[in-house]
């Protein structure tokens, strides 16, 4: 069964999809079809860590993502899901320990810099004898942040738990089969897919592929207030009365298993952080694929056909490039030319 022609289908649900649908209903009428396994950024720490390897160059900078993050949580009635903390992150070395002093003068705004006494005074579990910056950022609750966009987009939107299995462009529109026996047609798709990807063939041909990160989930003990996420070796995220400890980097994943030497290889991390987690027990685990674009630390936005999009490739920073792409995603669809060069789609 089809319906009448919508302006855009987008499928998926992650950060990706989720915040392009919440800004592109704003002006034009949008179904979501969400799939049914849940994706990978709901399982995402949440460390929204502006400077920690965000080098997209041009236009994008630390203040645009976070603005951009900002606006879009309003949007979703989700600021409540964010907790603009500051992130602590200890110098690895007296050369770093310079960086983050000059930067604090330049930028105080953004960075304060604390001596290793400081650290020892107010932060007495942190290991950081060379120092350490509280910078700007925090921590993301993002299923509860997916949650309200979901709900937000609900009010006047169609959302489709289900699977995209196939698409065609047909010139004046696509027609998007699922896997529940309906076609939509639609004047534009959008495939947010994530690691999804990989069962369309018409997609292999792009320069993507899969990275799985896990995380390792353990106690707080009951002495030890760990008030602030932080970022060095790994990074730990506190999340009520446990913490958040990640993440690696496979980048052959057979599967998005979590696995023994992932957990030993974090904990070897972020123990050099928190010494004491070296005798922490472990809670739990999970893992997660994200998808990345070799050779750059970009996304891949743009047109695919005249009428399918796609936007992929954020890899360890959905939080940071999701809102931005999507506040820009309906000018560039327009004007294809307005799309960063450095993000435009690259086929093997």
């Amino acid at each position: 069964m089809a319906h009448s022609t919508v302006d855009v289908v987008i499928a998926g649900a992650g950060l990706a999809g989720a915040s392009a649908a919440l800004w592109l209903s704003e002006t034009l009428q949008v179904t979501l079809v969400t799939g049914t396994n849940p994706a990978t950024s709901s399982i995402a720490a949440g460390l929204v860590n502006p400077f920690a390897g965000l080098r997209m160059g041009g236009r994008l900078n630390s203040e645009t993502v976070c603005d951009d993050l900002i606006e879009t949580l309003k949007r979703a009635n989700a600021l409540s899901t964010y907790n603009p903390s500051g992130i602590l992150r200890p110098a690895y070395d007296q050369r770093q320990t310079l960086q983050f002093k000059s930067q604090s003068k330049i930028n105080p705004q953004h960075i304060k810099w604390l001596s290793p006494d400081q650290i020892k005074r107010d932060h007495s579990y942190i290991s950081a004898p060379h120092g350490a910056a509280i910078t700007t950022g925090g921590i993301l609750a993002t299923p509860d942040m997916l949650n309200c966009i979901l709900t937000t987009i609900r009010k006047s939107h169609r959302v489709i738990h289900a699977n995209v299995v196939a698409w065609k462009d047909r010139n004046s529109y696509v027609s998007v089969a699922l896997d529940s026996g309906e076609v939509l047609n639609t004047k534009r798709l959008i495939l947010a897919l994530g690691a999804g990807y990989t069962s369309f063939p018409e997609l292999l041909r792009l320069n993507l592929h899969k990275i799985k990160g896990q995380l390792v989930y353990v106690p707080v003990p009951e002495h030890v207030i760990v008030s602030l996420p932080i970022s060095g070796y790994g990074y730990i995220v506190p999340e009520h009365e446990r913490l958040i400890l990640g993440t690696s980097y496979d980048h052959s994943p057979d599967n998005d298993n979590p696995t023994p030497e992932a957990t030993n290889q974090i904990l070897t991390l972020t123990k050099k952080m928190i010494p004491w987690l070296n005798s922490s027990t472990i809670l739990g685990v999970s893992a997660g694929i994200r998808v990345g674009v070799p050779g750059t630390r970009s996304p891949m936005v743009g047109p695919l056909t005249s009428n399918i999009w796609i936007i992929t490739g954020l890899g360890s920073k959905g939080i940071l490039l999701a809102s931005y792409i999507a506040r820009n995603l309906h000018s560039w669809m327009y004007d294809n030319a307005e799309v960063p060069h450095n993000f435009r789609v690259r086929n093997n």
